[in-house]
């Protein structure tokens, strides 16, 4: 086949260098879709999305040339069109071209290509040592080398090291590490032995030295207390006895009950040449509050929560399973309600153990969400931490709120800020969207300060075990810790690409670990218990390109709603700026076919990896514009979901193809639609429904929903899903959605060539949108509205009065010619007003064709094109004698 390069592309296709680099950026963008594909014969074509049309695009290859042509207006070959279709034309042969890696043997086949457990704890010692000599530390050294002494990280972290034998390095420290790592050592011990080696005289002085007492510290590797002492038996004859009742041989506590600890450090009653270091006493508190807590929740009756709400079964049961626990994990599937859950337990551990302080960390895109349901279910107030590092600060010093409402990125820079706050319960919300939960972020949420801790997650834990052992570290550190251990349990590390995870394994023992604090519950299990429909609001901020923009058509817009009378150009211009507020929403890509920013793109894809890659369900998208279809399915084809596309260009006669393909193949999981699916169209096979944004009509909303929720819907419940961008257009919409939407329909849904524009509905029209929208004039009145005040200059046939009678008012039109950006779609424009006032309808009619004319030629002078009368013969303006409404047929120059 035709070697089709990059270099071949930049240097013998496109037409200029700067139609390579529009091409590149189409391409990068994905505005197009390939509706054909033929790789034995080389055959592609493909739709594109134009600046002033759709355009088709052809490329054939055969082992000897390389043909291509596209029906755009551009008037050489090698347009922007065929460079991006070429280009994607060159990745999809590149990939059918190189067959796939085969799949590595199964464990059980080859186990010596795992690294067993052995090398594991190898390599994690070895890290530990090569951190020790990398890593800048410093250290306060105490007042004998066998003893205590001070490490400082090069964040500022101060630790406490204990050695007790300098040369080996053998000791502790009251590092996280070192109790959880079964490893005996830290890198904070490597660090300081090797360091003190190198001082002068180390070697005489430890040889002289004894260990000044003894020493109670935490045995990571048996998970209980140590003894460990160097004084001579005389020195201890008061307490050996006390000291070997509790200690066997090997200097271990013989118990593991936390009472038995406590009743031996009273019997100590202080004594002097006994230290018990600080982590043994933090563990023991630990232990001692998990056994106090199970006693509770044996014993405790539990009181009604305070909500606004009544708990599905399986929810309630979720809350019982949490309530009691230091720290638990729901893992319920999106839509059943984990948000609730979590409410309902914050408010009763209010009341149980006197909590007064919830901080819940979520997404960005979720926390005006979180707001709405606790104020909505509860009594509590809520509070969203925002602003400047001085507000910031406040809401946690000064803000009485129960609930402080925050985001992953915020904690990292608020961290010190959070400690100081000491938040009784913690939840974390979403946290399988972070992607890589060993990051700064993820280190920062650990440290903070809680009594209680929250998880709330979609996404099954089997599905990434390299996320599950850092989420359950915050939950309890000491369930799978270490990690090298939980590596050696459950993943299959290669041998010959350090660090490479070619599976996991032992995913019962896993499940067996997890149970004491993890509770999941599938769709499927509590369907019975599920409304028809579970609707989720993600509120997404827009960027600062997308609110500079949205920005500048708000204030085009409002001087059109302030006007006391809307004449049909008006109108026109008042819907053109609308759909650019709307559209700029989406992406910036839809207003300069240059950028593309779009936080819902971004928040999409979080979305779809929980519902479609982890939790396999199907889904459909829809969107009311084309080049939005194209957007998306350019991340579906990247993160490789399978799909089908459906827009209003795809005929009648190949939609139910469509149709089949995602009802009938396990493997296309999402159905991506235009709203041109949203009539007809069974879809049943999907149990969500994402709307990339909301439109203006409920009865549109209502009827995406029923293409999926419908008799057949085997799940029974659609989850909902509503992109919504904050501070916006959307936000009215959705404030408005409930209104009555009939004068919206056909005008901003394009649904209806002839709109009623009578003088009451105009004014109806002109008071929703104020209210929709915010506007501070005091609504109109139909009844009461003054008249224009029509300048002297007003030729007679524009001016109302001269189509008076007695005096009476009328309507009049100020014709304008429109502020278009780009060319509008519409072709025509056809207005009905209300009834006017007239000596004679003849006469009315000749006058207003009249005005008509002369504007017709005004902007003939001024364009060189003319106002043309639609209608079939040259009247502009048709009177009914009958009923007295006037009807407007015309075609204004460049439409």
């Amino acid at each position: 086949m035709f070697p089709l390069t990059h270099d071949y592309i930049v240097e013998n296709v496109a037409a200029t260098d700067l139609i390579f680099q529009r091409g590149t950026n189409l391409y990068n963008h994905g505005s197009f879709t390939c509706v054909a594909a033929d790789y034995e014969k080389g055959h592609f074509t493909y739709s594109v999305d134009g600046n002033y049309g759709d355009y088709t695009t052809q490329i054939e290859i055969d082992h000897d040339a390389l043909r291509y042509e596209c029906d755009c207006p551009y008037p050489h070959d090698g347009c922007k069109h065929t460079v991006a279709v070429m280009l994607d034309v060159h990745d999809k042969l590149v990939g059918w071209q190189q067959p796939e890696a085969p799949l590595p043997d199964l464990p059980e086949k080859d186990p010596s290509s795992y690294l067993n457990a052995d090398e594991i704890k190898a390599q994690a010692l070895e890290d530990r040592k090569k951190r020790a000599k990398t890593e800048a530390f410093t250290f306060r050294k105490g007042d004998m080398y066998k003893g205590m002494h001070l490490v400082e990280t090069p964040k500022g972290r101060q630790y406490q090291v204990t050695l007790h034998d300098p040369e080996s390095g053998k000791g502790h420290c009251t590092c996280p590490d070192f109790s959880t790592n079964r490893l005996g050592t830290c890198k904070h011990l490597i660090f300081l032995s090797d360091a003190l080696k190198r001082q002068r005289g180390f070697k005489k002085q430890v040889s002289r030295e004894k260990f000044p007492f003894v020493d109670v510290f935490w045995d990571s590797e048996h998970d209980r207390p140590r003894l460990f002492s160097e004084r001579p038996a005389k020195e201890l004859k008061d307490i050996q006895k006390l000291l070997d009742s509790y200690f066997d041989e090997k200097g271990l506590f013989r118990e593991v009950s936390p009472a038995a600890f406590v009743a031996f450090a009273s019997r100590l009653q202080g004594h002097k040449k006994v230290y018990i270091q600080e982590p043994v006493f933090e563990r023991i508190n630990d232990l001692s509050i998990v056994h106090q807590l199970s006693e509770m929740a044996a014993g405790t009756k539990l009181p009604s929560p305070k909500l606004r709400a009544t708990l599905y079964p399986y929810q309630k049961k979720g809350v019982d399973f949490a309530l009691f626990k230091q720290a638990a994990l729901i893992g319920d599937e999106m839509g059943l309600g984990k948000t609730l859950q979590a409410i309902t337990l914050s408010v009763l551990k209010k009341e149980i153990f006197g909590f007064k302080k919830v901080l819940v960390i979520t997404l960005a895109s979720l926390k005006e969400q979180w707001k709405r349901e606790i104020e909505r279910f509860t009594d509590e107030k809520a509070v969203i931490v925002a602003g400047t590092p001085r507000q910031r600060k406040d809401v946690y010093t000064t803000d009485p709120s129960f609930f402080k409402i925050t985001n992953y990125e915020a904690v990292l820079r608020d961290v010190t800020i959070i400690r100081r706050f000491k938040p009784d319960l913690v939840i974390l919300d979403e946290a399988q969207r972070i992607k890589n939960f060993n990051t700064k972020t993820a280190d920062a949420v650990k440290l903070l300060p809680r009594k209680h801790a929250l998880v709330l997650t979609g996404t099954p834990l089997e599905n990434k075990l390299e996320d599950v052992y850092s989420i359950v570290q915050f939950l309890d550190p000491h369930m799978l810790s270490p990690l090298w251990q939980f590596a050696a349990d459950h993943f299959m590390l290669s041998r010959s690409k350090k660090g490479k995870i070619l599976g996991y394994r032992n995913l019962d023992l896993l499940h067996e670990k997890l149970k004491s604090i993890v509770i999941r519950r599938k769709k499927e299990a509590v369907l019975r218990d599920l409304p028809d429909e579970v609707v989720n609001n993600y509120y997404l901020e827009l960027s600062r390109e997308q609110a500079d923009i949205h920005a500048g058509y708000a204030q085009l817009l409002m001087p059109l709603l302030n006007k006391k009378y809307l004449t049909p150009v008006d109108l026109q211009r008042m819907m053109k700026l609308l759909l650019k507020m709307r559209q700029v929403c989406n992406t910036t890509y839809l207003i300069d076919r240059e950028t593309n920013i779009s936080p819902k793109l971004k928040e999409l894809e979080g979305i779809l990896d929980e519902l479609v890659l982890q939790n396999d369900r199907k889904v459909v998208i829809f969107t009311e514009w084309t080049t939005m279809t194209y957007l998306i399915a350019k991340h579906l084809s990247r993160v490789g979901i399978p799909f089908v596309e459906l827009t209003g260009k795809i005929p009648v006669k190949k939609r139910q193809a469509l149709i089949d393909e995602f009802t009938n193949n396990p493997a296309c999981k999402v159905f991506l639609s235009t709203d041109a699916g949203g009539t007809g169209l069974n879809l049943q096979a999907a149990d969500c429904v994402i709307n990339f944004e909301l439109p203006w009509n409920p009865a549109k909303m209502n009827q995406r929903i029923g293409r999926v929720n419908r008799i057949g819907q085997q799940s029974r419940c659609v989850n909902v899903v509503n992109l919504i961008t904050k501070n916006s257009i959307e936000e009215k919409i959705l404030a408005g959605i409930q209104l009555k939407t009939d004068l919206f329909e056909g005008v901003f849904d394009g649904g209806k060539d002839v709109v009623e524009f009578s003088r009451e509905k105009r004014t109806e029209l002109l008071n929703r949108l104020r209210e929709m929208l915010g506007d501070e004039p005091e609504l109109l009145s139909a009844d009461t509205l003054p008249p224009e005040e029509i300048p002297e200059d007003t030729p007679h046939y524009l001016n109302p009065q001269a189509l008076a009678e007695n005096g009476e008012d009328t309507v009049a039109y100020d014709v304008e010619e429109p502020e278009l950006e780009q060319p509008s779609s519409l072709t025509s424009q056809e207005r009905t007003t209300g009834p006017v006032m007239a000596q004679t309808p003849e006469k009315m009619e000749t006058v207003l064709n009249s005005g008509m004319q002369f504007i017709s030629g005004l902007i003939e002078m001024a364009t060189g094109q003319k106002i043309e009368a639609t209608g079939g013969d040259d009247r502009m303006i048709r009177l009914d004698k009958e009923t007295g409404e006037v009807t407007m047929k015309f075609k204004l120059p460049g439409f």
